[in-house]
């Protein structure tokens, strides 16, 4: 324990030496905690690899903390984030029956900095994911350590958010992941802003920097008219990408539309867009926002094709957590409903163009207080089996499934 507690230690103590010229006494100082307690419930199909493996349903209890602490000393900011959890029950045993079966994951950052242990169905771990110094004036900024960035127009899909973006069910997006990055920002006259980033990153754990496992990007935004604009040009593991975004009004909505195109090492080229519509509403009392969002998706696969033949292009953006779905084309519905000052509701559905599978939704969030939360959140997959929801097969012919399960999930959240 002792030596996996240094590899997590020996790159943050490296980054506070290298910042030596920080002041010992900033002029500000922030420290706060988000704390949440809960329990996940998950029912497999019995077609499902989960019921194959053992795993018909699953109980788990897990609690986590995270501390985030900010010091300010005129241009120079310093910010850490840390985060240790704790769970009991079946996830445990099933990420490690699971993990034969997908696909394979190359480093997402240049340094490992989690720690796990693992007893039978108990789990405790700790990870660092915010390590950043920070340098600003009236128009430059320039970041160095782990942090996170958010690029794209997407509401539920990311493709042009090439950095650990969000899955599309995704339910908690409190804290995106964060990765080793030296991060600037440009800011002109004109309110247009160019960023730049490098992301070092090993081919595999431990190794040196790859540039073919490594990311650049540069990114621009302005605005025309009442058009907000933005480019985007990258190299992502070896491959090429580049995308376009377009937001602007639409009477009282606001629509988005981008295009990601990647040139891969292969020769190959794969295009993805999508467009959303969002918009607000009063109904009575109740205050609502819903959008509706098309996505295509340039990796997918045709419907029905089985999991072990799965385009390389596609395994390899799926193990990069790029992409998260199989199928071509794809269309999100959601709402948020304020149903008083402290109940809120946000139906959701994604559904599968292509085969007319879905992935039904509803989340619940309670507030008790300025600073707690109770938030409960439902999923149910529905679609025949071979389709994107309700699983495609392992293997043509084995009649083993890999749906989502229908799952159901409950936490406490405080923040101190």
């Amino acid at each position: 324990m002792t030596r996996a507690f240094s590899r997590l230690l020996a790159p943050i103590l490296a980054q506070v030496i290298a910042l030596g010229l920080f002041p010992a006494t900033a002029t500000a100082q922030d420290f706060s905690l988000r704390s949440e307690i809960g329990a996940a419930f998950n029912w497999a199909t019995p077609s499902a690899l989960d019921t194959a493996l053992g795993f018909a349903s699953r109980q788990t209890w897990q609690g986590q903390a995270r501390l985030m602490w900010r010091a300010d000393a005129g241009a120079l900011q310093l910010e850490f984030a840390a985060t240790i959890g704790a769970a009991k029950g079946d996830d445990v045993l099933y990420r490690t029956a699971i993990a034969p079966f997908l696909p394979p994951q190359p480093p997402a950052s240049l340094f490992d900095l989690t720690y796990a242990s693992i007893n039978g169905d108990k789990a405790i771990g700790a990870t660092l994911d915010r390590a950043i110094v920070s340098w600003s004036s009236e128009n430059l900024v320039l970041k160095l350590g782990r942090q996170a960035i958010t690029w794209g127009e997407g509401l539920v899909f990311h493709p042009g958010d090439i950095i650990a973006p969000f899955a599309p069910n995704a339910t908690d997006t409190s804290y995106k992941p964060g990765v080793e990055m030296l991060y600037g920002q440009y800011l002109l006259a004109s309110g247009a802003d160019i960023q730049a980033i490098w992301v070092p990153r090993p081919a595999v754990p431990g190794g040196a920097i790859d540039p073919n496992a490594s990311t650049f990007a540069l990114r621009g935004a302005f605005q025309a008219g009442a058009l907000d604009l933005a480019l985007m040009s990258a190299r992502d593991r070896a491959d090429l990408v580049a995308s376009l975004a377009l937001a602007g009004p639409l009477g009282d909505a606001s629509w988005k539309a981008e295009y990601v195109g990647w040139q891969l090492a292969s020769g190959a080229y794969r295009p993805s867009w999508l467009l959303n519509l969002s918009n607000f509403a009063t109904i009575g009392t109740v205050n609502l926002s819903y959008f509706a969002e098309y996505f295509h998706n340039g990796f997918g696969v045709a419907p029905g094709t089985a999991l072990d033949a799965l385009a390389p292009d596609l395994l390899k953006r799926l193990g990069t957590g790029q992409v998260f779905l199989p199928g071509r084309d794809y269309l999100a519905l959601g709402a948020a409903l304020q149903l008083n000052p402290d109940l809120s509701m946000t139906p959701s559905a994604l559904v599968s163009l292509n085969d007319s599978s879905a992935l039904l939704s509803l989340g619940l969030d309670l507030s008790l207080g300025d600073n707690t939360n109770i938030t409960f959140n439902l999923s149910q997959p529905t679609g025949a089996t071979g389709t994107s929801f309700g699983g495609l097969e392992t293997s043509a012919g084995s009649g083993i499934f890999a749906p989502p399960p229908r799952s159901v999930s409950l936490k406490m959240i405080h923040f101190f």
